[in-house]
This record gives C-alpha cells, structure tokens and sequence, in this order.
C-alpha cells in the first residue's frame, strides 16, 4: 500500500509523476498519453475528496482506492503486453511457414520450367523426324514415278532393305521394302520383304501396322513359306496389344495348321506362358 501522506507539502507533489513512476518503461508514447490523463482525471477527483475530507482516516480511504485503482492498471497493462508478444510469436511463426513454403512453391515452378523445355526439345525433335520422314516418302514417290522398273535391281533393292533392318534402322527398311514391294509386287523376294515390312512394324512398337502388314503374307503369298512366321508373329502383336483371345486364336491356328514346324513350338511356349514375348 502507498503511504499515507500528511497535510504538508508532500500532497502537493503531481499525481501523475508518483504513478508514472510505477508504470513500466516499455509503455509506448500512446498508452503513457492515455495513461496521463487518466491520471489526470483521477487526481482532479483526489483533490475534490481531499477537500471534503475532514480526517486522516478520510485521507487513507482515498488513498487505497488510488492505489487498487493504480494495481489495476499495471496487471491490466501487463496482460496486453504479454498477448501483443505471444501474437508477435504467432505471426513470426506464419512468416517462417510462409516463407518455406514460398521456397517449395519457387522450387516447384523452376522444375516445372524445365520439364516445359525438355518437352520442347522433345517435340522439336519428332517435328524435324517427322518432316525428315516424309521427305524420304516424297522421293519414294518420285523414285517410283520417274524410274523405270527395269532400271532397279530387285535384289539389290531388297538386300539394302534387309540391310536396314539388321542394323536397326527399322524406319528406312520399311521404306525399302515398300519400295520394293510397289515396284515388284510379284518379285522372288516378295513374300520375304512382305514380311519383313511387317517385322519392322513390330519393332517399332506400331503393332496395328505390324498385324495389317504381316496378314498380307497369307493373303497374297499364300504357298509362302512366311506364312507361318507371320501367323506366329500376327499373335505376338496382339499380345501387346493385350489382345489376348485373339493371340491365343491366331497361335492355335499355328498349331493346327502347321503342326510340325518350329513356329508351332514358338506358338505353344506363348499359349503356356503368356508372359514370355518373341
């Protein structure tokens, strides 16, 4: 409790100044104005009491509600101080998350860039393949309609096709056997470059092509002796294509059709093991 004063000269001093004593430094220059004049208000009132107090007990009432009213104050403002810090702890906690988070974001878009160019590097390269392709295609056709058929070689054009293959430029041998196909339909090696057309198809993942390819074996070569590769090729296809009834149809009919050839060993290992690819 503040001490009780005398009538002398000490119940003079400002109120203000003895209170404010009490208050901690950290008050900020806003609350220290309101707190000045609540302050004031408050010693306008003791000075109102004072002079109808007519006794030192008068004096003491006075005095504990001035010191109640001043604990109040300081416990009220203590409260605030220690909200507004745990807030300031909130909000540098959601500055941090938001900063990482920014970061992740930041991290997610530079890889998305970079995927973006990569798939037009991509898409650069199968325009120009593509446009490579069917440049190769024009001279085909031309080659086909300005050289006579007497002036190619039939096997040279097949061997160079099959040459191709073997070194897996699959592309450019089934253009050659195209080419050979168009210019000698009826040739020695035409079953065989029929064949092999469908073959570089199918080693090229267009299984589609590869079974239209492959069925004219049979349907133009029937005496062949492709047919039966090609039957057992037609099957593998649909497997890719996860066609299953259909394979197992064209591989029975290898078996039944072509009992003691070696494609009828090939056909059963996929009818039991549908897992195994030619």
């Amino acid at each position: 409790m503040i001490p009780c004063p005398g009538w002398g000269s000490r119940w003079h001093l400002p109120l203000a100044a003895v209170l404010l004593a009490a208050v901690p430094c950290c008050t900020s220059s806003t609350q220290l104005t309101e707190l000045e004049a609540g302050l004031a208000s408050l010693e306008q009132k003791i000075d109102a009491l004072r002079s109808q107090a007519s006794t030192r007990d008068d004096l003491n009432v006075v005095l504990r509600g001035v010191e109640e009213l001043l604990e109040s104050e300081v416990s009220a403002r203590a409260d605030v101080k220690e909200d507004l810090r745990q807030i300031i702890t909130e909000v540098e906690a959601l500055r941090t998350s938001t900063q990482e988070q920014r970061r992740a974001l930041n991290a997610s878009l530079d890889r998305i860039g970079q995927m973006n160019d990569e798939l037009d590097l991509l898409q650069g390269q199968m325009e120009r393949q593509e446009t490579h392709l069917a440049e190769l295609r024009e001279l085909l056709e031309a080659s086909r309609q300005t050289t006579p058929a007497e002036s190619v070689e039939p096997k040279a054009l097949y061997d160079a096709a099959y040459q191709s293959y073997l070194s897996g430029d699959y592309e450019q041998a089934a253009i050659g056997f195209e080419s050979y196909l168009g210019t000698f339909p009826n040739g020695e090696d035409a079953d065989s470059a029929q064949y092999w057309l469908g073959e570089s198809y199918m080693e090229r993942g267009r299984f589609r092509t590869a079974i239209e390819e492959l069925g004219r074996v049979a349907e133009r070569y029937p005496d062949s002796d492709k047919v039966a590769s090609s039957m057992l090729r037609i099957g593998v296809a649909h497997i890719e294509l996860g066609e299953r009834d259909l394979a197992n149809e064209m591989l029975l009919r290898v078996r039944q059709e072509y009992p003691d050839s070696d494609e009828a060993v090939l056909a059963l290992q996929q009818l039991d093991n549908p897992a195994d690819q030619l």
